[in-house]
Formats: structure tokens, sequence, C-alpha cells
């Protein structure tokens, strides 16, 4: 028995009351969500290349300063082999006399210029500066340098990278492809299930679309009630169960994310403690002293304050060593390091210059003044012995002070001629401070043994 016609005409119209809005509807939000998913894929691996960029800088900031070309490279080769999308790296120094590098490139660069995101086609290029940073640390003697100013940072060089987004792309047109086959399943499903489908469908869509669209917002938390989703129950269940796991990974990528930065920034500061720092004493090193010695001249020209500068040797180290041996030799030098740091101001520049001779910088500060400063500390190691095993040895220091003199305009002058007053005191029965001439040095008198 055929149908009713008028039957037909209302089953038709409530197939189209129900699959052509279930149909509208899932190529709405198919059509959004491709096109939000190719989005966010593209900014996400944008994003991603910025943070590889700038970590890169980070890492290639010493070695860029330091010309090590062989650093340079391993971190260029290791960057390009962390991510398979990643076609060429290129680090360069701002003056171009040296680059390292990995793959290779696509085409031409742009110039080598601030900081710039370009994208072309399946190729996405990075370039970023790689500037120098004064840090903070536990460091006592750069606050002065931090305050004045004079510590500014400067572009070291560039680093380059060079993205392939076919991956994306294809990512995308398999998104779309399937889009269009749940945009197939959809219209069938609606035809046979008619307005039945149309009412059971239509709202648990809209909600676990709202969900969706909350996750995708970055509200992890959110979840979909399978108890008003009907017959998208399973599909909900399974939301949440991505959602969940959506939720950990991200957490504990954050956490990885965390950990990494922090070891880099630890790493980074040791580093930068061990290249400023003498091993044995705590002490500046001689080419951090300079550098910091150079700036602070360079405040004195400027503001014309006083500047003094002290030049110690230990008396007769060498016997030390060879009746005592090295090792005690070494806990002597520690020993008159922390002395030395005991009269020091937060503003003074000790520094280890070489062996068992030690420099002070002192800022602001007039040649009597260091003199007395001198005489200060050489008291204090006369009245302080070291303490080795069961012994108590008294260890002394001659001392040599220089004040500068604007005609030098450099550091050599000035450590030259508090040199020559150093080496006056050691003739002169050691355990002494004598203070240098003015002017240049010249005519160095020969050293004592």
């Amino acid at each position: 028995m055929n149908p009713d016609p008028m039957l037909r005409q209302m089953r038709l119209r409530l197939w189209l009351a129900a699959a052509l809005p279930a149909v509208l509807v899932v190529l709405v939000l198919l059509a959004v969500f491709v096109q939000r998913h190719g989005h966010e894929l593209l900014q996400a691996k944008q994003h991603q290349a910025q943070a590889v960029a700038k970590q890169l800088a980070s890492q290639a900031e010493f070695a860029l300063f330091a010309a090590d070309v062989q650093t340079l490279q391993r971190l260029a080769g290791a960057t390009k082999d962390s991510d398979g999308d990643l076609v060429a790296v290129a680090l360069r120094a701002a003056n171009g006399h040296f680059q390292a590098g990995a793959g290779r490139f696509g085409a031409q660069l742009p110039d080598f210029s601030g900081n710039r995101v370009h994208l072309n086609g399946d190729r996405l290029w990075v370039i970023y500066e790689v500037r120098s940073q004064l840090m903070a640390v536990d460091d006592p003697l750069a606050a002065g340098l931090l305050e004045s100013g004079v510590a500014e940072p400067v572009v070291l060089g560039y680093v380059a990278l060079e993205y392939d987004l076919s991956a994306i792309q294809r990512s995308s047109r398999q998104l779309l492809l399937w889009a269009l086959a749940a945009t197939g399943l959809a219209l069938v499903l609606a035809a046979l299930l008619s307005a039945l489908i149309a009412s059971s469908v239509t709202r648990p869509v809209a909600h676990i679309s709202d969900v969706v669209r909350r996750i995708g917002g970055g509200q992890l938390q959110a979840r979909a009630d399978v108890e008003r989703c009907g017959p998208m129950a399973q599909l909900a269940s399974g939301i949440n169960r991505m959602a969940g796991q959506v939720a950990v990974t991200h957490e504990a990528l954050k956490l990885q994310v965390q950990e990494a930065t922090e070891e880099l920034r630890l790493q980074k500061l040791e580093a930068e403690r061990t290249a400023r720092t003498d091993g044995l004493t705590g002490l500046l090193r001689r080419r951090a002293f300079i550098e910091l010695a150079d700036a602070e001249i360079q405040r004195c020209l400027r503001y014309e304050d006083p500047l003094s500068f002290i030049m110690f040797d230990v008396d007769h180290f060498k016997a030390i060593n060879d009746n005592h041996g090295h090792a005690c030799g070494d806990a002597a030098l520690v020993h008159l390091a922390e002395l030395l740091r005991e009269q020091m101001r937060e503003s003074d520049l000790p520094c280890r210059w070489g062996g068992e001779e030690f420099v002070v910088l002192l800022p602001r500060t007039s040649p009597d003044v260091a003199r007395h400063a001198a005489e200060r500390i050489r008291s204090h190691f006369e009245a302080n012995p070291v303490r080795w095993e069961d012994r108590s040895l008294r260890v002394t220091a001659s001392f040599g002070v220089a004040a500068f003199d604007t005609r030098d305009l450099s550091l050599s002058n000035m450590v030259a001629r508090a040199d020559v007053a150093l080496y006056r005191a050691k003739r002169n029965g050691r355990n002494r401070v004598e203070v240098a001439e003015g002017g240049s040095a010249a005519g160095f008198e020969q050293p004592v043994t």
C-alpha cells in the first residue's frame, strides 16, 4: 500500500525541517573550525618559531660575544635537529665577520636588522636580534655600573630560522576532506532519522560545540554534560576524555618549559659567574676587572671624580709553597681574599690579577684615602695569620698605590705606576705601602724576587 501523498509531503517537510538546519549547522561549524584550525596552527608555528629564535639567541649570546664559531655551529645544528619543520638555521655576527648555520635556505633572506617574522607561501622566516644583557648576579661589584647606566644592551648578532609549512597545509587539506566527509554523513543521517534526529542532535551538537569552543579558548576544565547529549553521549564522553588529556598534557608541557627555562637561566648565571670570577678566591678575573675598570674610568673622566688603584703582592709566596706545599699556598690566597673583602666597600672592585698578585680599584677615592685604605688592608693581613693544619702562618703583602691621571686616559699606565710603587715597597723591606707619583710611568724599576 502506497503511503498517503500528504504523509509523504509531511515527511518531506519534516526531513527538510530536520535535515537542512542540521546540515547548515554542521557546514558552518566545520567551516569555522577548519578556518580557525588552520589559523591557530599557523599562529602556533609562528609563536614556536619566535620562542625557538629567542631561546637560541639567549644560548648564542656568550658564544657570539666570544666569537666561538664551534659553539655557534653546534647550537645551530642542535636547533635544526630539534624540529622536523625547521629547514635552515643561521647565526650571524653583527659585524658579519663570521657566521654559523645548518641546513639550506630556500630563498634569499631579508636584511638582518631588528626582530621580524615573514610569511611567504609555505615558508616562514624569523629574524631575531642577539643582544648582550648585563644581569644582576650575586656580585655587588656590578651594582655601581647598573645604577650609573653605562652598561647598555648592544646587538651582538642575529638568528635566522626558516620553517617549512607544508605539513600544516597538508593538515588543513586533510581536515577539509574530513569536514566534507562529515558533512555528507550528517546529510545521510539527517535524511534517515528525519525530525527525530533534528530534534535530538541539534541541542547536543550545540552543547558539544560550545564545550569545544571553550576548550579552544583556553578553558581546559570545560566538560560536556553527557546526560544532556542523548544519543551523542558517547561523543561527549570522548570529548571529555580528550579535554582531560589535553589539560594534563598542557600542564606537563608547561611544567617542562618552566623547568627547562629555569635550568637555562641557572646555566647562564653559572657561566657568567665562572667567566667573571676567579675559581679559587671568588674575586674578579682580570678580563672582567678591566671591563668594569674601563667603564669606571669613563665615568671618572665625565664627572671629574677621583679614582685610585691599589696593587699588592704576597710576600715570600714562593717560600710558602716550597716549605708548606701548594695546598697551603692556595689556602693563604683564599684567606687573604676573604680578609680583603672585609675591608672593601660595595663600590670597590677587587681582583686577582694573577698568581699571588691582587689589585683593587677605588672609585671616588683620593690618593691619600687610598693610601690609608691600603695600610688598613696591610695591617688586617698582618693581624690575621693563616691557619694551616695545626700551624699559624703569618702572611704579609707589599702594596703600591696610584691615582688616576687624566693624561693617561687608560688603565694600563695607572697599573704600571702602581706596579713601580709595589716593587719599591718590596725593595724597602716588604710588608709596607708605597704611593706612586702622578704622571705616566717611565723607566720601570726591575722586579724584586
